[in-house]
């Protein structure tokens, strides 16, 4: 006998089919209604969502090779600055550039056995906490020759100088005088010979320039240098307060020596007493040395009477 529809659903075989096609349903409308996710995307993307998603890669992968790269030149530039640092002075390595560059220039000079007539003081200016510019000036006023050498003797130095400004200038040629056999015949010791007997020196040139230094000073080292010279002050202040005397009393002067133990102190005369025979200068005899000195006119008729 063949079932009608509602005698079928009204089996356990129809209710069970029922209860499928209510649940493919139910997962239809959730599918179709309810398609978006709480990540903003969907359970079936387009191909224009997938290819937006791409997109956002390829922008996220090139800013990431930007950033890799930046951080590759700042590492460099990090390594370079460090391997900088060896050939900057370094104060705790080569001194204060204060002195010891003006000994550099000046050694340089003394090599050279070049005449540097002036070397002037150097002048500091800082670049940040850690580095800073040492500048020194100076003049040297010798042959092309030793100038050159002196200029070989710097590059020399280390660490090594930079040099900021360099001026050569001839200097007037100036004739020297001959005092040997060729000199002029009956001159004077030390006067200038004649133009015959002169003899031209070598062409002297001036040369001013200007070196410089970057010093390198660790942070640490500003640290070091303050503490150092506060406890070098306390050292002296209370050296000074040990050295100091009493108050009231009076310091005996340098070189004196003090009397020993029941010595007798020689006491000085009162003001009026008379001086003792010893300590008298000798008197002269002014009338008779007056009266001998004088001449037979100045003793008038006297001494004629008496010579007559």
């Amino acid at each position: 006998m063949k079932q009608t529809p509602k005698q079928f659903f009204a089996t356990p075989a129809g209710k069970l089919t029922l209860a499928v096609i209510a649940m493919v349903l139910c997962w239809t409308v959730l599918i179709v209604y309810l398609s978006k996710t709480s990540a903003g995307g969907t359970w079936f993307p387009s191909e224009a969502d997938i290819e937006g998603v791409r997109t956002d890669i390829k922008k996220d992968t090139n800013s990431l090779h930007a950033a890799e790269a930046e951080l590759d030149a700042f590492e460099d530039l990090q390594a370079s600055y460090e391997d900088s640092l060896a050939g900057y002075w370094n104060a705790d390595r080569d001194g204060q550039p204060e002195t010891e560059l003006r000994n550099l220039v000046n050694t340089a000079a003394q090599n050279a056995e070049a005449n540097i007539q002036n070397l002037g003081s150097v002048r500091t200016s800082n670049i940040n906490n850690e580095l800073s510019y040492a500048d020194l000036d100076f003049t040297v006023v010798d042959e092309y020759s030793k100038i050159i050498r002196f200029f070989a003797e710097v590059e020399k130095c280390t660490p090594r100088l930079a040099w900021r400004r360099v001026e050569i200038r001839l200097e007037p040629n100036r004739a020297r005088a001959v005092t040997g056999p060729g000199a002029r015949p009956g001159a004077r010791p030390g006067a200038a010979a004649t133009t015959a007997a002169t003899t031209p020196t070598a062409q002297m040139f001036r040369t001013t320039g200007q070196v410089r230094v970057i010093k390198y000073s660790p942070a640490g080292n500003t640290a070091k240098v303050t503490t150092s010279t506060a406890s070098k002050t306390t050292t002296a202040s209370a050296s000074k307060t040990t050295a100091a005397p009493a108050a009231g009393t009076t310091a005996p002067a340098a070189g004196a020596t003090t009397p020993a133990a029941g010595a007798t102190t020689p006491t000085t005369p009162a003001a009026g007493a008379a001086t003792p025979a010893a300590a008298r200068p000798a008197t002269t005899n002014q009338p008779a040395a007056a009266s001998a000195a004088a001449t037979p006119a100045q003793q008038g008729p006297a001494a004629n009477a008496t010579t007559n």
